[in-house]
């Protein structure tokens, strides 16, 4: 009784950053959100390995259309071709390939990669004004736009490519995802939350989220995979 719960222990950092960047430390989506975003990235997690409910779920999203990136130190074979075993083309036929694109980040690198999406999307407002970012979403829902971008602006390509292990044609690839996507949704398990800057990389993928207004409508938002067992829900 006078231990902290399963949540708590595996996702403190996900309440402190959510907390802080949007008043709340809880996830923002529901499974109709996931099964019909345009975009979903998957951080720090094994789905195949940890949570495979989420699989099926994530199939929905690809039968409709929608997109997924994983993010991680390692490719998992279930994101690579998963078969439903409760229907009958997981049965018969190849599986469905789950993840679009897999970005090998070096361990630690997830926020320096919000980061570099950060900067491409500011560098392709400044290149066509009023056609990327969401300002009307900006002004009315968020503070200190301005300062963020200042702080991305100055962030160098060097250290960012560094810090994830990725190319900058990699980088841009997940960014011309983003861009063509109507709705995305970040989520992340314990390999963003139990490293010594889960904090921060969790308010930099609000910010992510924030600057085209991924927040609030459907198919969008954060989504930390939290539950029990196992981080199943």
């Amino acid at each position: 009784n006078n231990l902290p719960d399963c949540s708590n222990m595996c996702h403190e950092s996900t309440g402190w950053g959510l907390g802080a960047a949007l008043g709340i430390g809880k996830g923002s989506v529901s499974l109709d959100d996931i099964h019909n975003s345009d975009l979903i990235f998957l951080v720090g997690q094994n789905p195949g390995t940890n949570h495979p409910r989420m699989l099926a779920a994530l199939e929905e999203t690809k039968r409709n259309g929608g997109e997924v990136v994983a993010v991680n130190t390692l490719p998992e074979a279930g994101l690579m071709r998963f078969k439903h075993p409760q229907k009958a083309r997981g049965v018969i036929g190849n599986g469905t390939q789950i993840a679009d694109q897999f970005a090998h980040i070096r361990a630690g690198g997830d926020m320096a990669l919000f980061q570099g999406l950060n900067k491409l999307l500011l560098d392709a407002e400044d290149a066509a004004p009023g056609t990327v970012l969401d300002h009307k979403w900006i002004q009315k829902n968020s503070r200190g736009f301005l300062e963020f971008a200042e702080s991305v602006r100055k962030i160098s390509w060097d250290d960012i490519l560094l810090a994830t292990g990725m190319t900058m044609d990699e980088i841009k690839e997940i960014h011309e995802r983003v861009m063509k996507s109507k709705s995305a949704i970040v989520c992340w398990a314990m390999g963003v939350t139990q490293q010594k800057h889960g904090v921060a990389t969790i308010r930099e993928i609000v910010n992510f989220l924030m600057l085209r207004g991924n927040l609030g409508k459907p198919g969008a938002g954060v989504c930390p995979v939290r539950g029990h067992s196992n981080v199943q829900g």
